[in-house]
């Protein structure tokens, strides 16, 4: 039996240390990302820099989100793989919440994402970082339009688009 709670431990602290944790903190990140995103795009006239921000923030937060759920799949996969040792009958109920919520709760921020970011970007309770670099934009602009570039390319040359932003 003590090899069983050794095994349950062993599942719970990957659960919450390397699953919850981290993909609950990728989560906040880029849902502030998204909803200064929205509230960039929804701005008439921009300037050249606010514009490379917003597609900078654009870009990240597709990054982030990919690596998310990249990363809740290697959870599920690593969370099952440990479940799978768990025999003990009092144990089984504990072993089926960690299995169930690691393809549960994904799907429920994964839908959940878009109307959370919307209502983050119109009640403004994001953390804005365009406020904190527009002092230095100017200084910022050489190095982020190469950047941009580069992501810009990048995409459309994965996606198969060959056209080049310069």
């Amino acid at each position: 039996m003590t090899d069983q709670i050794l095994i349950m431990d062993k599942l719970r602290k990957w659960f919450w240390y390397y699953g919850v944790l981290p993909l609950v903190v990728a989560y906040v990140i880029c849902l502030n990302f998204a909803a200064e995103f929205v509230n960039i795009v929804v701005i008439e006239n921009r300037s050249i820099t606010l514009y490379y921000m917003g597609e900078l923030l654009y870009y990240t937060t597709v990054g982030i989100a990919f690596l998310m759920i990249i990363w809740c799949i290697i959870n599920a996969i690593r969370v099952y793989i440990i479940s799978s040792q768990i025999t003990a009958p009092e144990l089984k109920n504990k072993k089926y919440s960690f299995n169930t919520s690691v393809i549960l709760c994904p799907f429920i921020a994964f839908f959940g994402f878009i109307p959370l970011a919307l209502t983050l970007s119109a009640t403004k309770m994001y953390f804005p970082l365009f406020p904190l670099i527009e002092p230095i934009a100017q200084d910022l602009t050489p190095y982020l339009f190469p950047i941009y570039l580069f992501i810009i390319n990048a995409s459309e040359y994965m996606f198969g688009n060959f056209s080049y932003s310069y």
